[in-house]
């Protein structure tokens, strides 16, 4: 049997054209008359339900599965090494689905890059906020940078895996094209299809969806997001995605808040810098805030996203998108 035989016919499909035949994405959508997000989002749930015990968020496993499948470009492959050499966790998954893809691609896969050796952070361009220091290799980055913004990135936060962040296992599927094919029914908040719904979920617990809150722009910009707030055993957590963000420049990071009422603000973190494709995504509450996360979230009344030059600002700066919490939690 097939190593692919397992995956839905519309997954399999677009893998095995992928591998056996070496189109790329776009190739595919012409040949089969449907968007190239449908086919990017078969090949990567595809891809997903090969590893499914793996517990790793679908903003992590879809970039990994582009790059598996050679549909990256230069700069966003290097990105996706960078992450694979820092990540255990994107490691394992990375290996385990190479390990399947082998015994059916005709040529090499790319390579999944062996743990990073740890270097002296290079000194930050002047007036910028100092880098946060090196981490071992084997230890996963937190999803909410509690400290200094980071170094640029082209991954951005939705690269990032929570050490202390349960998966949120919101599971779409993927239907055949005879079925619904708008690529907008097959995503997530974040534009990053989620994995198939005949995947085997983790064993973790189930999250509970308690909210979600939609971010808008404040200055009239294309920006949008959503903050989704769930339970995952008793701990409260949240996962923030957005779209069309303005580029992260050298000099600046975006930073999530809790705003209001009056002057109050709290920072729940720094996400990575954003690159060209505007996403921003991050999983929190970091572990500083992980216990007082519930009480904050009852307390304040907005969520901000802001961009910052200060890693010392007491309130947001530059607000570019904002939304409501919900009142009587």
């Amino acid at each position: 049997m097939s190593p692919l035989e397992p995956l839905a016919p519309d997954q399999r499909a677009v893998v095995a054209l992928v591998l056996q035949q070496g189109r790329s994405y776009d190739e595919i959508a012409a040949l089969l008359g449907i968007p190239a997000d449908a086919v990017r989002a078969r090949a990567r749930a595809g891809l997903a339900a090969l590893a499914p015990g793996n517990g790793l968020p679908s903003e992590v496993t879809g970039p990994l599965a582009d790059y598996l499948l050679g549909q990256q470009g230069d700069a966003d492959a290097e990105a996706t090494r960078g992450l694979l050499a820092e990540s255990a966790p994107a490691r394992a998954w990375a290996g385990e689905v190479a390990g399947v893809l082998g015994d059916v691609a005709p040529g090499a896969l790319p390579p999944v890059p062996g743990p990073a050796a740890l270097s002296a952070d290079a000194a930050p361009p002047a007036g910028a906020a100092p880098a946060p220091r090196p981490r071992p290799a084997r230890e996963p980055a937190p999803a909410v940078q509690d400290g200094a913004p980071p170094p640029s990135s082209r991954l951005g936060g939705l690269l990032l895996i929570a050490s202390v962040v349960a998966v949120v296992a919101i599971v779409l599927f993927l239907v055949l094209r005879g079925g619904d094919d708008d690529p907008g029914n097959e995503q997530v908040a974040s534009g990053t299809p989620a994995p198939a719904a005949s995947a085997t979920p983790s064993a973790t617990a189930q999250p509970q969806v308690t909210d979600e809150i939609p971010l808008r722009a404040t200055g009239g910009g294309k920006a949008k997001g959503t903050m989704t707030v769930y339970l995952q055993g008793e701990q409260l957590l949240f996962a923030l995605q957005a779209q069309d963000m303005p580029r992260s420049g050298e000099r600046d990071s975006y930073a999530i808040w809790l705003t209001g009422p009056g002057g109050k603000a709290q920072r729940l973190g720094f996400t990575e810098p954003v690159g060209a494709d505007g996403q921003l995504g991050i999983q929190g509450p970091g572990e500083r805030d992980l216990e007082a996360f519930p009480q904050l979230y009852a307390t304040y009344e907005n969520v901000v996203v802001s961009r910052e030059r200060r890693e010392d600002a007491q309130r947001p700066q530059d607000v570019v998108l904002s939304g409501k919490l919900p009142a009587g939690r």
